[in-house]
């Protein structure tokens, strides 16, 4: 017991001795990286500033570009490398711009601190949320506050991305996901025709009204060489999709989905029709 109170009378001398040493972390989704106020130069010059003013020894600045705030911190490329840092004992505090930086995912958020002070005694310190300090328990209430606010925010922002979907949708607008085979977006995020795709939809389209099957319209443009969309060879299924898709007559149909409800959407599309 004596050399035991020893060993950890000699690692708190030490670790008092020296400066603390911060880690700073930034991340930015797809959505957010036109956006003001969440961009990554903003979020480094703000944590380390902080580090400057706390005498924290900043040892480095890991990024995660184009990660959602809902993706699990473990599994993003750069949280993880923080994550195998702390548990060489690298770092003391892990800075962050906005509690929201680390999650929007409230279990993730927690789970991901608790994992930290308990398994490598790190804080956790936010920079914009400066009562956010989970090496002493106010900090850590606090910290419970905020992540259940950055939760609420996620969903707010879910249901007004869906809500504008709808909105694009029921005016006829390409509302989201990839382009049809036969179109590429345009720079409004509308369709655009792609003439060589869109003579092979032509000739689907014109073969089927000759009766022939789904099987024979792929076999015919597979002799023919003619890649499929994902490259390679014409299947029932891909043929059945153009031959389904109102897209290339010039409509727009979606089912939205959020909330448990469900939203269908069919309208005349404000791009140019393949076939008539």
């Amino acid at each position: 017991m004596g050399r035991q109170r020893a060993r950890n009378k000699i690692q708190t001398e030490t670790k008092a001795s020296r400066a603390t040493r911060a880690l700073g972390y930034l991340r930015v989704s797809t959505e957010e990286q036109a956006a003001s106020g969440h961009g990554l130069d903003t979020q480094e010059k703000s944590v380390r500033a902080f580090a400057e003013s706390q005498g924290y020894e900043l040892i480095a600045v890991l990024t995660d570009p184009g990660v959602s705030g809902a993706t699990r911190p473990a599994d993003r490329p750069s949280f993880g490398q923080a994550l195998e840092m702390a548990a060489a004992g690298a770092f003391d505090v892990l800075l962050v711009a906005k509690i929201d930086r680390l999650s929007r995912d409230i279990r993730h958020a927690m789970t991901t601190v608790s994992d930290l002070a308990e398994q490598h005694e790190v804080a956790f310190r936010s920079v914009t949320e400066s009562v956010i300090d989970t090496s002493n328990p106010m900090g850590r209430t606090f910290f419970a506050i905020f992540a259940g606010m950055a939760e609420n925010e996620r969903f707010v922002i879910r249901d007004r991305t869906a809500g504008g979907r709808v909105a694009k949708a029921s005016k006829g607008g390409f509302a989201g996901g990839q382009a049809p085979y036969g179109y590429t977006r345009d720079l409004e995020g509308g369709l655009r025709i792609v003439p060589e795709q869109a003579r092979i939809v032509r000739r689907i389209y014109q073969e089927r009204r000759r009766k022939r099957t789904l099987q024979a319209i792929a076999d015919s443009l597979n002799a023919d060489g003619i890649p499929a969309p994902r490259g390679g060879r014409w299947a029932v299924s891909t043929i059945s999709y153009v031959t389904d898709n109102p897209k290339y007559r010039g409509a727009i149909e979606y089912l939205f989905r959020w909330s448990g409800a469900e939203t269908h959407v069919l309208a005349e599309g404000i791009h140019q029709a393949i076939v008539s």
